[in-house]
Formats: C-alpha cells, structure tokens, sequence
C-alpha cells in the first residue's frame, strides 16, 4: 500500500504534530510503501532520513504554489491513502487528493476545530479521522463528524528512549512538570500545592522542565523555598527528569487533546496527577496509577499530590503496566494497520 504522509510546516523548531510524524513514521515505514510531504530544512525533515520525501512547504492553509505541487505528485504516484498531520494543510490536502482520486485521512491532535468553514467545507468529505485521544474523538462527534468515521489511535513515543528504571527510595521524592511554563499550563497551581506540601514537611523536590513567560513570575513564587524547586529549562534529555521522578503531574487548565508527556510519564514508571481537562484523564485510573483533579483548584491538586506520593511505589508499577497494555507502540501500529488495510 502507498501511502503519502504530509507535514509541510516549514518551522525548524517543533511542537507535537512533528514529534508525531517523526515518531510514526519510524515504525510505519515497515509496513507501507511511505512518501512524505515536508519542508526542506523543517524540523521534521531534519529528522526523517529513513524516507523517501518531497519537499513542498505548506507555511498556510490554501498555498496555491503548493497545492499545484501536491495535486500532480498524488496524480502521478496514485497513492491510496494522503494523510493530513497537521492543520494548516487540512484543507490543501483533501481537494488535492479528493480531486486526484486517493482516500485522505486526517489526524486530529486539537481539542477543537476552531475555523467553522473547514468544519462546514472540509470534514464532510474527509474518509476517516485519526483522534489522538477519546477526548479528541468525541468532539469532533459533536463537531459533526460521523461516528464511523472517527478512529482513536494514540501518540508513539520512543520507547527505546523513555524505559522504566528503579525509582530512588532514599531522599526527596520528587515531582515533575514537562511542558511551558505558561499561567495556562497550570504551574502556579502546582508551585502552591508544593508550597504547601512543603509548609507540611512533605519531603518533596519540585523539578520544572520547560521554559516560558511565567518563568520569572514561578521563580520569585517559590523564593522562600527556592532548595526544594529545581527549573531546568529546555533540555534534549528530558528523559533524565523522568527516570529521577515519582510523580508527574499535568496541572493543565486549558483542554488539551492527549499530552505526550501522560505517555512518557507511564512508561518511564511515573505515578500520574492530572487536571480533568482534555484527554489526560486517558492515562490515569483513579487509585491504580494515579489522580484527577479539578483543573485551577491548587488545593484538589494538592490533596491528590500527597495521595499519590504516598502511593508512589504501587502507582509507579502499575503506570508500565497501563502503558503496555494500552498505549504501547505495538498496539498502535496494529490499530493503524487494521484501518488502512480495512
């Protein structure tokens, strides 16, 4: 089967849509016959030198240039399936490959289609959705989508990378944030429910990693403490964070579809305590792995917080255990494969 993958964002940097089709395409290109669809000198271009690509930039919704491009490349390749990984290029992708006779299938890592003329003029005639969560899926029912054209297929981590390792049962316990430090990723809640646990005499080490505006504002909140919260910033090796870690928290008061980091944290043995917006609460069993609690409420996520680091030991097995048998990569390529062949 062939396949044409398109991620034509010409941003050198990333952002999830192209840690995606990075880390799907690595395992999908022993299955299918796969040309992708980049920018050249794009983050994802810089990262996928095991496939065969075409370079043509999709900096926007409806470039012509491209559009051009990509309708006579599905013309005279004929793939049976054109992907759309992100949303800028939704609309490019689905006349092209409508009007050059392929299937197009989009992936969906938004809560929410905000633009009403692709709900109105591009869903209808797409061929299948690929949600990224359950959360994600049941919005685009409410959008207008079919049941039957909606499929969940879960994020691919790189599971040779994030491994679960023994977790220090000696010295601080230490929780984890992964993500920007932004008012709206909820890290002032978390610095107070610390804050908090700390006043108590909870042994805990608070690690940020990330970077952000209220970086500044997070810094001078947590003064009086400042030996108990470690900001790390950006880092290639955030992997290291996750090893040290006993909790993960994901404080998030905006809906977020399915955040890598809930999959990094299970695999690399994490307890979870998570906020209830967005598809998050995917990865948590209530008491089996971890908590949700009510988003911008500092003390739900505090009482949670100590819950789960008195429970970190049995969560922490318990999170590899729900990663293996619902979110491994395995299962997801399987899942991939059976709608494409269907």
């Amino acid at each position: 089967m062939r396949v044409f993958w398109v991620n034509g964002n010409p941003n050198p940097n990333f952002g999830g849509t192209e840690l995606h089709t990075v880390s799907m395409l690595k395992y999908l290109k022993d299955f299918f016959d796969i040309t992708l669809i980049c920018a050249k000198g794009s983050f994802v271009d810089k990262n996928t030198g095991f496939v065969r690509k075409l370079y043509i930039p999709f900096p926007h919704s409806l470039t012509l240039r491209s559009m051009i491009k990509l309708y006579r490349a599905i013309s005279s390749e004929k793939p049976d399936i054109v992907v759309a990984n992100n949303g800028k290029e939704y609309p490019d992708v689905l006349y092209c490959g409508k009007l050059a006779g392929s299937k197009v299938f989009f992936f969906r890592h938004m809560s929410r289609m905000r633009e009403w003329t692709v709900r109105k003029f591009v869903f209808p005639f797409v061929d299948k959705f690929l949600a990224v969560s359950q959360h994600v899926r049941q919005n685009l029912i409410r959008e207008g989508v079919p049941p039957q054209k909606v499929e969940v297929v879960y994020n691919i981590i790189e599971e040779d990378r994030f491994k679960a390792t023994q977790k220090p049962k000696n010295g601080k316990l230490k929780v984890l944030f992964v993500g920007k430090l932004d008012e709206g990723k909820g890290v002032f809640d978390l610095a107070k429910a610390c804050l908090e646990l700390l006043k108590k005499g909870y042994p805990i080490e608070c690690i940020f990693v990330g970077s952000g505006r209220a970086e500044v504002d997070l810094k001078a909140m947590v003064q009086g403490y400042r030996e108990s919260f470690l900001f790390v910033g950006y880092t290639p090796e955030v992997e290291k964070y996750y090893a040290q870690a006993h909790v993960c928290v994901i404080p998030s008061k905006g809906e977020e579809a399915f955040p890598r980091v809930a999959l990094e944290a299970l695999i690399t043995g994490c307890a979870l305590v998570v906020s209830d917006s967005g598809g998050q609460k995917e990865a948590v069993i209530e008491g089996f792995n971890g908590y949700i609690f009510e988003r911008g409420n500092p003390e739900a996520l505090k009482e949670k917080l100590s819950l789960a680091l008195e429970n970190w030991e049995t969560f922490s097995q318990n999170s590899q255990k729900l990663y293996w048998e619902k979110f491994s990569a395995k299962r997801t390529i399987n899942k991939i494969l059976e709608i494409f062949t269907h």
